[in-house]
């Protein structure tokens, strides 16, 4: 990729969710049904140097304070805005009352939900974190390496073939 700073801006994103479970307003909604805030954020383009690469160009918005990326603008290769995918954060030490899976020392961030909405097509693709589709659920989780079952073999290319099988 090609690096590009933008500048800074201020836009609304969601750094502090209330709800986790993501809460949703409808079922038809996209947005998250949350407290929005402004954010500061620096804005940083990068373009790909692979012509094969699905996106022309991609616009991260990065949160000042956090590092964390509440927005991302993508676009096709002949410049048009394509897909936005936004993030719904919260920070915390444990995902929701009733996780049992851990709970931190320090505040992290956990994401609820996240959406990725096609513009060209006008049609949004949203994600609870965890889903209401498979109860037990816990979410996604920090620093779990072997008690998550993952330790340095699976990062080879054995356990890459073996797992396309």
């Amino acid at each position: 990729m090609d690096w590009k700073f933008l500048g800074e801006r201020d836009l609304l994103g969601i750094l502090h969710a209330q709800h986790y479970p993501v809460k949703w307003h409808d079922k038809v909604d996209w947005a998250f049904d949350e407290v929005w805030e402004k954010r500061h954020v620096y804005a940083l383009e990068g373009v790909s140097k692979l012509p094969q690469y699905a996106y022309g160009k991609r616009v991260l918005f990065i949160d000042k304070e956090t590092w964390g990326i509440p927005y991302t603008d993508i676009y096709d290769r002949s410049g048009e805005l394509w897909k936005i995918w936004i993030n719904d954060v919260s920070y915390r030490k444990k995902a929701f009352e009733g996780a049992n899976v851990i709970e931190y020392e320090d505040e992290l961030p956990f994401a609820p939900a996240i959406v990725m909405i096609d513009m060209q097509l006008e049609h949004a693709t949203k994600a609870s974190l965890p889903s209401p589709r498979f109860p037990g659920e816990q979410g996604w989780y920090y620093h779990q390496g072997e008690k998550a079952g993952i330790t340095d073999d699976w990062f080879t290319v054995a356990a890459l073939v073996n797992a396309g099988h």
